[in-house]
């Protein structure tokens, strides 16, 4: 991921650092050049590239949802593609998911749970007005940010996928959790749909559990067929009635039994919110989640205009439905299958424990006779096919399928990577073929390197499957030689497995020798040593006749090993500055009565200096006065004298230049 770091997309967005990694996207924190703000941009898998069904609808759907324009949802901005490159340009959220934390802080507290469902609710009927259903509203794709605003993501973004893709990555448990009966039934998907995942949503926000938990994708979407969850009172006996009633109708098993549209389900949330906010605002939840505290005023309004739904149906929306397809381990199709399998063994049960013995009698004789009466024909050879493809083609031949998945890189999620037995070989009808389906990369959790030896983080990262990438190095005093400073990407990041991990190791001082930066600027001999990890830098400054900035000196001399404690001293020229000697001027006192005044007037580069002293003048004499040694070399020297005031002697004989 380090490699997008730096370069600018469409001549606007620069990247700056990667936030996360999906199983069909790569996500960075990206500067908007233009408009001089953070946005986050969403770049689709290469591996993807040469699927042009889902570029199509990566396309279409990402341009539908780009007309979702709500405080509630994580708003996109742009849909480029870009030298091979596919990215989505949206709304940067400086927050956490939901689920992270549910997960952090246990169940919220009622009152944050039914504001958090309510702006949700508003959102969803936003996009339900512009004929756009999400079809995977759960916690981990909803965001909160400082102001406790919760916003939806993935809008046709991250469930960009067909109805052969539709296998994949490995959250099936979590995504069937929040899956409504006529999804796990294989019914038609309606806005009703994403209202029943909301209702799951809040219930897990009020229990800080979803009402339906099992080891499989298949257990679970059963429960949601058939079972009723646990009221909430089961939970916390303090919770309101009223939110029990909500419960009940948003996860009513009938689509037709629900809320018949967000808005209603809106209003009753709505109308529990004011109660409550009537009694308290729990502002020291907010404080606990880390958030900006929230006015009671603020929370009375809702963040969106859902007050106004006449006027929230826009001009110009889809005329079809746009179902956001989420992206499971096991494909509807698959569940729905399994879930009529199960049905099928139930009822089968019962009848066997009323017909015992002629029921298995009657299955041994048919058995017996099918083995005998089925005919052998060629297996069809289905690797490379999407699962859903495979399985018609080999059922329709007369086989059953059995699925196992693996990861592979090289495969796109959902496709068949191998059969058992092998194409164009041939079995009985009936019989059971196994076919292996690509759950694309495996995602795994970095590992923290920092302060490992260089050695041990390589053969960490290669035991976990990753790869050590560019290394490296710098000196810092005080750190270990050989340890890692850095890593990119960091620790606790979610990274496709085989990835390259960059490293920043510390240099060993030993190997080291200071470099010679002698006759160097000092901005550039800095440079030069900060290169190295060499930060404490003394410099001084020193008379020289080299150039002014120059260096003239070094401590560690160049050359020489680095010192223990990482200190380096600069020697910087100040400039030339001629030295002073000692210079004579001789001259003449005239004649006269009387004490006179003398005065010699130093002209130089410093201005003037006087110097005055008293002669009695008897006699003409010369006299040799002592320059004082701030004059320089080039000083000129005028004598003046006088008995009253002192009046120049004009330049001549008595005046002389040094």
């Amino acid at each position: 991921m380090t490699d997008m770091v730096g370069k600018i997309l469409h001549n606007r967005y620069k990247i700056l650092r990667p936030v996360g990694v999906g199983g069909m996207a790569e996500v960075y924190l990206a500067q908007d050049m233009l408009l001089d703000r953070e946005v986050a941009v969403k770049i689709l898998r290469a591996q993807f590239n040469n699927d042009k069904s889902l570029l199509e609808q990566f396309r279409r759907e990402a341009q539908s949802a780009a007309r979702l324009i709500h405080p509630s949802i994580v708003n996109i901005f742009d849909v480029c593609e870009e030298n091979s490159l596919y990215f989505i340009v949206m709304e940067y959220v400086d927050g956490r998911t939901l689920k992270s934390i549910l997960e952090e802080q246990g169940p919220l507290k009622p009152f944050w749970a039914v504001h958090i469902a309510c702006e949700l609710a508003a959102a969803l009927q936003h996009a339900h007005n512009r004929n756009i259903i999400h079809c995977d509203i759960k916690p981990h794709n909803v965001l909160i940010n400082k102001s406790m605003t919760p916003k939806i993501a993935d809008f046709g973004i991250a469930r960009m996928v067909t109805s052969q893709t539709m296998v994949y990555t490995s959250s099936v448990i979590g995504s069937v959790q929040y899956l409504s009966p006529e999804q796990a039934g294989g019914c038609p998907v309606t806005a009703q749909s994403d209202i029943y995942s909301l209702g799951i949503v809040l219930y897990e926000m009020l229990t800080g559990h979803v009402p339906f938990d099992g080891k499989t994708a298949v257990a679970v979407a059963m429960m949601h067929l058939e079972k009723t969850p646990p009221p909430l009172k089961s939970y916390d006996p303090d919770l309101p009635d009223s939110l029990q009633e909500v419960i009940d109708k948003a996860l009513a098993k009938d689509p037709a039994d629900r809320y018949a549209t967000a808005e209603e389900m809106w209003q009753d949330l709505y109308n529990i919110k004011t109660k409550m906010l009537q009694e308290s605002v729990e502002e020291d939840y907010a404080e606990m989640l880390g958030i900006t505290a929230i006015s009671k005023n603020e929370l009375a309004e809702p963040t969106g205009k859902i007050y106004d739904w006449a006027n929230d149906n826009e001009e110009g929306a889809p005329e079809e439905t746009i179902i956001m397809k989420p992206a499971f381990n096991k494909s509807t199709d698959e569940i729905v299958q399994e879930a009529a399998a199960i049905n099928r063994r139930e009822r089968r049960n019962k009848y066997i424990k009323l017909f015992a013995l002629v029921a298995i009698l009657s299955a041994v004789f048919l058995m017996v006779g099918n083995v005998f009466s089925r005919k052998t024909v060629d297996v069809p050879n289905v690797v490379g096919k999407s699962v859903v493809e495979a399985q018609k083609t080999l059922e329709k031949s007369g086989f059953t399928v059995k699925l196992d998945e693996e990861y592979d890189e090289k495969v796109t999620p959902g496709y068949v990577i191998k059969q058992e037995p092998e194409g164009i070989s041939k079995r009985k009808e009936g019989s059971e073929i196994t076919l292996v389906v690509s759950k694309g990369l495996e995602m795994l959790e970095m590992p923290d390197l920092i302060g490992r030896k260089l050695d041990n983080a390589k053969k960490f990262l290669s035991d976990l499957g990753y790869e050590t990438g560019v290394v490296t190095y710098k000196f810092v005093a005080g750190k270990p030689a050989d340890s890692v400073l850095e890593q990119a990407p960091k620790a606790k990041n979610k990274t496709p497995k085989g990835s390259k991990v960059d490293l920043v190791v510390c240099r060993d001082p030993k190997d080291l020798s200071m470099p010679d930066v002698m006759g160097s600027s000092l901005n550039d001999a800095k440079k030069a040593l900060t290169e190295l990890g060499i930060m404490d830098i003394t410099v001084r400054y020193v008379e020289s006749g080299s150039s002014e900035g120059s260096i003239v000196g070094m401590e560690p001399p160049a050359g020489s090993k680095f010192a223990a404690d990482g200190k380096v001293v600069l020697q910087v020229s100040s400039g030339s500055h001629p030295q002073s000697v000692n210079k004579y001027a001789e001259f003449v006192v005239p004649q006269g009565s009387g004490t006179q005044d003398v005065q010699i007037i130093l002209i130089d580069a410093n201005g003037q200096l006087f110097i005055r002293a008293r002669r009695k003048p008897a006699y003409v004499y010369a006299k040799k006065w002592k320059l004082p040694a701030a004059a320089k070399c080039s000083s000129s020297v005028t004598i003046k004298w006088s008995r009253r005031k002192i009046c120049e002697y004009r330049p001549g004989k008595n005046h002389q230049n040094l």
